[in-house]
């Protein structure tokens, strides 16, 4: 169980901090708390208040840059003063290479099992969920493109991260059957562009979203 004080401050003073992002709202930091302090569990060793802050920190760097995040996140880890407080160095250490090493996309394996922790947690095993979130990040970064440059470029994006070849797919450390099946509904769904425009379509109306109307 988390630490009351620790759970806290965390809730308090950093989760709401991500309502200013996004794409990687709250409630995506809440599924990684959750998936990471699951993942805990196969992992003895894992001391449970360091899974969850970490779990806490991983994405917040992305208030300063998105593509350095994971090192902004590290630095803003260890300069704070409440966790220093209540964790030895060598758990702030650890704590900061973790959130530095949870990116699937960096080509080497985390420096330790809270690294493996929070990276395997990242991983989303829920397809639908990422659709509107990817779709919308895409929208902020390229204004220029049109809608359907922007449903083709969440596909390309999808697709390298979750494919069978994907850095995602082959960085996973934790069994995850709910993941397992989520691959292959991502092989299914995002292999042509035409399967994901229906794909999209599908759930925008899902949603009550009107962006794809005019592709009808």
């Amino acid at each position: 169980m988390v630490n009351k004080e620790i759970k806290e401050y965390i809730e308090n003073e950093i989760l709401p901090k991500y309502a200013a992002l996004a794409g990687h709202t709250g409630e995506h930091i809440e599924e990684v708390i959750l998936r990471s302090l699951e993942f805990a569990k196969q992992a003895p060793e894992a001391k449970v208040d360091m899974v969850y802050v970490i779990a806490a920190y991983h994405d917040l760097g992305r208030l300063v840059d998105n593509e350095t995040h994971n090192i902004e996140s590290a630095k803003m880890l260890l300069a704070d003063k409440f966790l220093s407080s209540r964790f030895s160095p060598e758990e702030m250490k650890v704590m900061a290479e973790a959130v530095e090493d949870h990116r699937a996309s960096l080509g080497r394996e985390p420096r330790s099992v809270y690294g493996r922790i929070v990276s395997s947690a990242d991983r989303n095993p829920n397809f639908e969920s990422m659709l509107g979130r990817c779709f919308d990040y895409n929208r902020m970064l390229y204004p220029e493109n049109s809608v359907l440059e922007t449903v083709e470029e969440e596909r390309q994006i999808i697709r390298r991260k979750y494919s069978p070849d994907g850095y995602a797919a082959k960085t996973m450390y934790f069994r995850d059957p709910s993941f397992e099946k989520m691959l292959v509904e991502v092989e299914e769904k995002t292999r042509t562009s035409e399967r994901f425009l229906e794909v999209m379509k599908e759930y925008f109306k899902k949603v009550g979203r009107g962006e794809l109307e005019e592709c009808e």
